[in-house]
């Protein structure tokens, strides 16, 4: 999220972080679940390879139509969290509030997804309600620390409690969009779910950080 390094724009359209490594899918190349990109068909896309996103696992994803371009479900969801307002304030830097307007979503596949930085989120969502892959969430903006109009696509396991820590990202998306954007239907839920065993002490310690309550 935020901290982006920009890159010149030139002409009508404009992407930062343009081309995204092509990479095997950790997890295998296929699985019985539908995935979609996390933004609406039409414009062009971009985000950077694996090791491309500061600190810790997640993409960032670029649209050529900027703020506003609609974001979609990834997958058929359950609405887990949503923030319709942006708290975040730069002299506080609480890293609870550096996600902006957000959505988090529980996959049929049992991964959660989070999507930040949102300009708003769809009028009318809450949380628990059921989404389709491919259905509008919310729209791109900069909200929380971001320096330009992105979505901050995260993958993690979901925690029972709430938190910020694990929910931003702890496996790199990008061999998983790769393979979305091509129709496939490559899944991270092994790669995930092989993290947390191997983490598992990870939701305690990010539940119990002193900003946890304000994820």
């Amino acid at each position: 999220m935020g901290r982006l390094r920009i890159f010149a724009l030139t002409g009508a359209v404009a992407l930062v972080g343009i081309v995204a490594t092509a990479c095997v899918p950790p997890g295998g190349t296929s699985s019985p679940y539908h995935y979609v990109l996390p933004i609406a068909p039409g414009p062009t896309v971009g985000y950077g390879g694996v090791g491309s996103h500061h600190d810790y696992p997640a993409a960032d994803i670029f649209a050529s139509s900027g703020c506003g371009t609609p974001l979609v479900a990834p997958i058929d969801s359950r609405v887990l969290e949503l923030r319709t307002v942006d708290l975040y304030d730069a002299a506080a830097d609480n890293p609870a509030y550096r996600g902006g307007r957000y959505v988090s979503l529980l996959g049929r596949d049992g991964v959660r997804y989070y999507l930040a930085h949102l300009d708003s989120v769809a009028a009318g969502l809450a949380a628990g309600q059921a989404v389709r892959a491919g259905q509008v969430v919310g729209l791109m903006g900069r909200s929380g620390d971001a320096s330009a109009c992105h979505l901050h696509f995260g993958v993690s396991t979901p925690c029972p409690g709430k938190e910020w820590a694990v929910r931003r990202g702890v496996v790199w998306p990008q061999p998983y969009l790769d393979s979305w954007r091509k129709g496939g239907t490559a899944s991270p839920a092994a790669e995930v779910t092989a993290w947390a065993k191997a983490s598992s002490g990870a939701c305690a310690a990010a539940m119990g950080d002193p900003n946890a309550p304000n994820a």
